[in-house]
């Protein structure tokens, strides 16, 4: 019977590549923003650090409004062209369109141009998860076998990692090829978003096409009515979910990875450009090369994960990571095999949580669905949508107050000893300290592979084992 259900359960290679597609998207969108828009803002929209940290932040506080909504309608909305994927087609039009506008340079006082990007970042994390909340719930009806889900989110990742190779190495070469053939610094990099927007919605129609099977149509249409959804209601089963017990510590365990996520993406650019004196091609290679270090641990993070836990592995990778950077921030980056291990524990950093941390949300999925027999991923997987925008504005906002304090100018080429050594900090010690807090609530989390097991007995003995389409 065992091998009866692990077969049910095993995904085919089509299927696993049809999923990850999307994460490509995923990254590109993602990856530009955390990783290029705050750079963007300061350095070539003229805008203040802390003006445009603000207006990052005040994103992410509109994000956390718009997540609950989200997953509340991924889960109410049926169709005959499925559950999930009707939203994430949908979203993927204003999000290429906004990830466009978002790194289109207005002439405008600073004023309504702060104004402007804030409108605008709103438009891209609206349109961001309305794609990414349905899109991992999709993921959790694929399989509830506990190695399955990881081996999918290991072909997500890799997927993921696809897009952050490209996002690392487009943008600056792209503006160089660009400015050489004469066109200016802003229409080039209007010319970055756009073409980002462009390869984010085509990774997102071939995953909305190649899931049909997984996301099969409806008899009975089901879309809620603007009168019937109650923001109190909403919220109310919300604050359900986040009452979990595995929740609580999954959410505050996310918020610190992705706080020390933040800091090392949006700060590496910055250290690259003005402590290390990078040029363009130069800094393409070294974000390009931590990109490409990200695909080589996910195979290790699959066999460490089948082999030990989830949550072992998370623990053994973030002490690795923190040990690493602590290291480098006491000997600093001097040489070239100094810089050699900086992009490569920044990429070990950064590349773990993308690989286990929602594979985890599934398994809550199955652990809520046993508590409270309901069916809730879009809910629960917002969370992670939530927590995205949360410690990304939080994480760029304590960047842009942080890069102030230390007097860096966004308008001078060359920066004060004092701002290089905020930027160095910025990057090293302060995301050191973000991984180590994420530890403890990582090893307070209780779903082990052991638990999940005994919870899919408990789904099958009440006859739970069942789609979500049929619930």
């Amino acid at each position: 019977m065992q091998k009866e259900r692990h077969k049910e359960h095993t995904l085919t290679v089509r299927e696993h590549l049809g999923y990850g597609s999307a994460s490509t998207g995923d990254a590109l969108a993602y990856t530009m923003i955390g990783s290029f828009l705050m750079f963007f803002l300061t350095a070539i929209a003229g805008i203040k650090p802390f003006t445009a940290g603000t207006i990052l932040a005040a994103g992410a506080v509109w994000n956390a409004f718009i997540n609950p909504i989200v997953g509340f309608l991924s889960d109410k909305i049926r169709s005959r062209f499925g559950r999930r994927r009707p939203m994430i087609l949908f979203f993927s039009v204003p999000l290429a369109l906004s990830m466009f506008l978002a790194f289109t340079d207005l002439p405008l006082p600073a004023t309504p141009k702060a104004f402007y990007y804030g409108f605008v970042l709103m438009l891209l994390w609206t349109s961001y998860t309305g794609f990414f909340v349905p899109y991992l719930a999709l993921g959790a009806g694929y399989t509830r076998n506990y190695k399955e889900r990881t081996v999918l989110r290991l072909y997500a990742s890799a997927f993921n990692n696809i897009g952050v190779v490209v996002t690392m190495t487009m943008p600056l070469l792209l503006v160089k090829a660009l400015k050489n053939c004469g066109f200016s610094t802003t229409v080039s990099w209007s010319a970055v978003g756009a073409c980002t927007g462009f390869l984010t919605a085509i990774s997102i129609v071939i995953t909305v096409i190649s899931s049909k099977k997984k996301d099969p149509p409806d008899e009975k249409t089901e879309i809620p009515h603007i009168r019937d959804i109650h923001l109190k209601d909403i919220f109310r089963e919300y604050i359900d979910v986040a009452r979990l017990k595995p929740m609580k510590y999954l959410v505050i365990a996310s918020v610190f990875s992705l706080m020390a996520y933040t800091m090392l993406m949006s700060d590496m650019v910055y250290f690259l450009t003005y402590n290390q004196g990078l040029d363009a091609d130069r800094l393409s290679l070294a974000l390009l090369s931590r990109a490409i270090l990200g695909l080589f641990f996910i195979p290790v993070v699959g066999k460490l994960s089948a082999k030990i836990d989830k949550r072992a592995t998370l623990i053994l990778f973030y002490l690795v990571a923190a040990c690493g950077m602590f290291v480098i921030h006491r000997t600093e980056v001097n040489t070239f095999l100094a810089l050699c291990f900086y992009v490569l524990f920044v990429s070990l950093s950064t590349s773990i949580y993308w690989q286990l941390i929602p594979s985890i949300y599934y398994d809550v999925c199955d652990y809520d669905r046993m508590a409270s027999g309901k069916s809730r991923q879009g809910t629960i997987l917002s969370f992670q949508g939530l927590v995205e925008a949360i410690a990304g504005g939080a994480g760029a906002q304590f960047l842009g107050f942080l890069l102030s304090a230390y007097g860096f100018e966004s308008d001078s080429a060359v920066q004060s000893e004092h701002a290089l050594e905020g930027i160095f900090n910025c990057t090293t010690f302060i995301p050191v300290l973000f991984l180590l807090a994420a530890i403890y609530p990582i090893y307070k989390y209780p779903i082990t592979k052991d638990t999940h097991s005994v919870i899919l007995d408990a789904l099958n003995r009440g006859n739970n084992d069942n789609d979500d389409d049929k619930n």
